[in-house]
């Protein structure tokens, strides 16, 4: 019988110090913006480390909102996720950084604190708010310190997409020798937070063709978030914060991480996504009934999970055939594990 630890091993604890932010794009993942103050206070966040390090997660994120408005906070609790020997990312809009000046003695600030990465948020809603100057500033700058830095920005389906200019610039002020080993980018679709708008993005839209090379989802039962309001989430997933299936506790219960792991990852229906992702489930419930439409309708995976948890015709399909998932379901783990097995001994004669 495969055991839990098995399939769940590599957890991550996602801090959101609030959900306050600098901008207020649209379709915000999160729904943060300059209006929301709400923030978890570092009683909290030192309780999510201690017991992160007692259920052995492999890292700390801390992220938003915007962490950074929270500058004292932020700074100490890296200090102390550092004590407890995680590696520490942050996530941030960088609009700390608007001069070289100002972004190195901040950049200092973090490496000092012991941040192991930091990944820049941009794109063309972030720039309605955020200056692409305040990018160029700290993708050097940290390039050039010897912080390991991710741009993440969003993809859109439009002639005027800042996309292309971010990345030639980026790749004109670093040092190529630095730039390969302390940067790299990562480019993803932006998407509409309602399930029945069709995405932004129509390169990669999932369809009958591609959908069998969709793999399970990454994030939901390996991403345990302490967000901005205290509830405690299983997933980090882009829309969370409306999907209350994903909220198994706050942090007013005692131990609340560790029972949002348990009951989290007692719930079959969030250990289907970790193994099929949320493509495949949606495919799964249209042949059960021919009324669910899916394909070309989304290139953004969390948008294909908010559809799940928030269309009652596809919840009551699902429901209805429940069972048949489940067989499925255990077929694939223990097959994966077989295969996973296979591979290990294979590598270990090779060596």
């Amino acid at each position: 019988m495969t055991s839990k630890d098995e399939i769940f091993n590599h957890r991550t604890l996602s801090i959101m110090l609030t959900y306050r932010c600098t901008a207020a794009c649209g379709n915000c993942g999160t729904f943060s913006s300059p209006n929301d103050k709400a923030e978890v206070g570092l009683e909290a966040v030192f309780k999510a480390i201690d017991e992160a390090e007692k259920l052995n997660f492999l890292n700390v994120v801390f992220t938003g909102g915007e962490a950074t408005l929270y500058m004292e906070n932020l700074i100490s609790g890296i200090k102390y996720a550092k004590e407890k020997k995680f590696p520490v990312r942050l996530v941030t809009n960088a609009h700390w950084a608007s001069s070289i000046e100002q972004t190195q003695k901040i950049v200092n600030h973090f490496l000092e604190a012991g941040l192991d990465e930091i990944n820049f948020s941009t794109g063309d809603e972030h720039l309605k708010f955020i200056p692409i100057e305040n990018i160029y500033n700290a993708v050097s700058t940290a390039t050039e310190l010897g912080l390991r830095n991710v741009l993440v920005y969003e993809k859109r389906d439009h002639p005027n997409s800042s996309c292309g200019l971010i990345e030639n610039t980026i790749i004109e002020l670093t040092n190529e020798q630095k730039r390969k080993k302390w940067f790299s980018l990562i480019r993803g679709p932006w998407m509409p937070m309602d399930h029945r708008s069709q995405s932004f993005q129509t390169e990669e839209l999932t369809n009958d063709t591609n959908v069998a090379a969709r793999t399970g989802c990454d994030n939901i039962l390996n991403t345990y978030v302490l967000q901005g309001d205290g509830k405690i989430a299983s997933c980090c997933g882009l829309g969370m914060r409306h999907i209350r299936e994903l909220h198994p506790t706050d942090i007013t219960e005692p131990d609340f991480l560790s029972k949002a792991v348990e009951k989290s990852e007692s719930d079959w229906m969030k250990i289907a996504l970790r193994q099929f992702g949320p493509e495949k489930i949606l495919a799964w419930a249209s042949s059960k009934n021919p009324n669910i439409l899916w394909e070309n309708m989304y290139s953004h995976r969390c948008q294909s999970c908010i559809r799940l948890y928030r269309d009652e015709e596809v919840i009551e399909t699902i429901l209805d055939h429940f069972d048949e998932l489940k067989v499925d379901l255990l077929s694939t783990i223990v097959i994966d594990k077989k295969i996973e097995k296979k591979l290990t001994c294979l590598k270990s004669n090779t060596v």
